[in-house]
């Protein structure tokens, strides 16, 4: 395990994270006080699945924060082969696991250790979906760490992977890690309707884009 992707700052971050409580109710998922997720996100992680999993056979996918379950309801509409997630908050593995998994992922594997101490197998998924809660300062860093050492070795010859991006623009940092290790790349639009918000709406926006990077297929 590299010094580089799980520092100091990484273990008393997430040593803080595992401390708060995990707070499920009608508009989504808090920690302590701070909401993490939200019901209404549900069409948006819909698009990011069907994206993800659309032309592949019964797809194997890995989610980086599985949170609150959006993302692996809408996935369990699908037919793919199997689902991991990796989940360091133990409260919030146990309730996800609890409210969704168990009944509509049956077979879904859940680690929670944080994904930078974690050795996954290469070319073992055919989808990867990344939504972490990283350190003040980190986020762009540990993107392109876990793009580098974790995405392009775990993902099969013609492999996507996606992130969740608030906002109409990815940053070029970001820009440039996916032109450097992906054969392709490209972002559709999505924008929440008004309607469905939720009053405790923590977003800078209700614009997001929708990823999509693809491995080369040889």
């Amino acid at each position: 395990m590299s010094t580089d992707r799980y520092t100091p700052m990484h273990q008393a971050h997430i040593g803080r994270l595992r401390k708060l409580p995990a707070i499920l109710d009608s508009q989504g998922l808090r920690l302590g006080t701070q909401y993490v997720m939200f019901f209404a996100e549900a069409d948006l992680m819909r698009a990011h699945a069907v994206k993800l999993t659309s032309g592949t056979t019964r797809a194997d996918v890995l989610e980086i924060g599985l949170g609150l379950g959006v993302f692996a309801d809408q996935l369990a509409r699908l037919d793919i082969g199997s689902y991991t997630a990796i989940e360091p908050h133990h409260g919030v593995a146990s309730l996800t696991t609890e409210r969704v998994l168990a009944s509509r992922l049956p077979g879904a594997k859940v680690i929670t250790e944080p994904w930078q101490t974690l050795s996954l197998p290469d070319a073992s998924y055919d989808a990867i979906m990344y939504d972490t809660w990283p350190p003040r300062g980190r986020a762009d860093k540990d993107f392109a760490l876990f793009v580098e050492t974790v995405a392009v070795k775990a993902l099969r010859p013609g492999g996507r992977f996606s992130f969740f991006h608030s906002g109409t623009q990815l940053s070029p940092a970001r820009q440039h890690i996916l032109d450097q290790h992906f054969a392709a790349w490209d972002c559709e639009p999505y924008e929440m309707a008004a309607e469905i918000v939720p009053p405790a709406w923590t977003k800078p926006t209700r614009q997001f884009l929708i990823p999509i990077a693809t491995t080369s297929r040889s």
